[in-house]
Formats: C-alpha cells, structure tokens, sequence
C-alpha cells in the first residue's frame, strides 16, 4: 500500500470517520477514498492539499515525510472541516432554474473551510453540500445577518418556522435571505427582520406554480441568525 494510503487510512480511523464521511467532506466519490487507501490511485495535489485541510494535519504527515502529527490524531481531538464555496448571486440563480449545482460549485473561484460539525446534516449528494454567499441589503441586519456579511446556506438541513433561509421567488426570481414562516393554511411568509420591509405571502397556487423555492437554511454569518419572532 502506498504511503498516502497508509497514512489516510490512519488518520481517518483515528479521527472516526468512515470512508463515506471522508468522501463527502473532500467532495469525492466514496471508490475514490477506497482507491486511495488502498493504493489503487493516487489523489492530486490539489486533493492532497484539501485531504490535509479536512483531517487538521500537515502535508508532510499525510505523504509520510514526517511523523510530528502523530500524537495529535486521536479520536474527537481533531474536528474535521468541510470546504464551502463561495458563490456568486447569478450561480445561485442558475440552481434555482433546476440546473443541479455541481457545475455550479466547479466555477467558484474562493472557498472557505469551516468545521463539519457546524453545519448539522451533511448530505452525501454533492447536489445539496453547504455553500457560502455574499449578502446584498440590509432586511436581515436585525437577525445579524448584515449587508455584504457572507453566509454559509446548507440546503440539507431540515427547515422549521423562524429559521433564516435562502430564497429564490417571483415571476423575476429574486434572491433573497429571509426569515420563514408556515401557516396552518398552506401559505408561506418571508419576514425580513427590517420592518421597512414588508411581508410577502405565498399562497398554495403560487408554491403549485414554484413561486418561491427554498434553496437552503442559513447556517451561520460571523455570528449564528437570530430566529425570527
């Protein structure tokens, strides 16, 4: 088995992770964590470098050059991190036309990368990982979401009333990060937290006819949202 493998497979253990988890918080196939472990291929340098940022060690470490790391990979010690893109506004707009996203997520040109544990739900379906956007506007500014912040959306954690959500609605398509709300009737309410904004309801003809679509929940900014009362 080739070092990398060999190294891989430690730290993955150590930390508790499955191959499964690893590949979701690399963006890879689960085969490919297989492959790599077991000397099948390789991973590239630009695998390696994202392989080191997600397992919290060195590059050194993980292709065997040194063995300093070691005494640090225990179980629970490590936290690892997910990397998000940071995408624009049109790209978003794209995945709400139901063009899928993993194209999208290819043209971000800046990620971040940010605990895994952050984000709830993880979903192994590269169609619905965690994303990063830029805010445009100050309705959210009384729920810390302010204006230019940058939030971090996951569009496979489950979404309740109150909660911060990114939206795609009307006949424009507007984006927009709201608080939402489901009432007993079938209707949905957006909310801004700036009551210079108004309400916007949604009945069951206009979600019939994906008015609005709900593309993710907000996860955190610089601090986590307030829920909406």
């Amino acid at each position: 088995m080739h070092i990398i493998g060999e190294r891989l497979r430690e730290i993955r253990r150590k930390l508790g992770i499955t191959q499964g988890e690893l590949a979701s918080l690399v963006g890879v196939s689960e085969t490919t964590v297989w492959n790599w472990e077991n000397g099948r291929r390789e991973p590239r340098s630009s695998e390696i470098n994202k392989l080191a940022k997600v397992l919290g060690v060195s590059i050194a470490y993980l292709m065997g050059e040194t063995d300093m790391d070691h005494e640090n990979i225990k179980k629970g010690s490590i936290q690892p991190v997910i990397e998000i893109p940071i995408l624009d506004q049109t790209l978003i707009a794209c995945a709400g036309q139901g063009n899928g996203t993993d194209n999208i997520y290819a043209k971000a040109e800046q990620s971040i990368f940010m605990p895994a544990s952050s984000f709830g739900v993880i979903s192994v379906d590269l169609e619905k990982k965690p994303f990063a956007v830029t805010v445009e506007g100050d309705s959210m500014e009384g729920a810390g979401i302010p204006d230019k912040s940058t939030v971090v959306v996951n569009p496979a954690e489950e979404v309740y009333d109150g909660d911060p959500v990114l939206v795609i609605f009307g006949i424009m398509r507007q984006i927009a990060i709201k608080w939402i709300f489901f009432k007993r009737d079938g209707n949905i309410e957006l909310r801004a937290a700036n009551p210079a904004y108004p309400p916007l309801i949604f009945d069951k003809e206009d979600i019939e006819n994906d008015m609005i679509k709900i593309i993710g929940k907000v996860m955190y900014v610089i601090n986590k949202p307030k829920r909406g009362f």
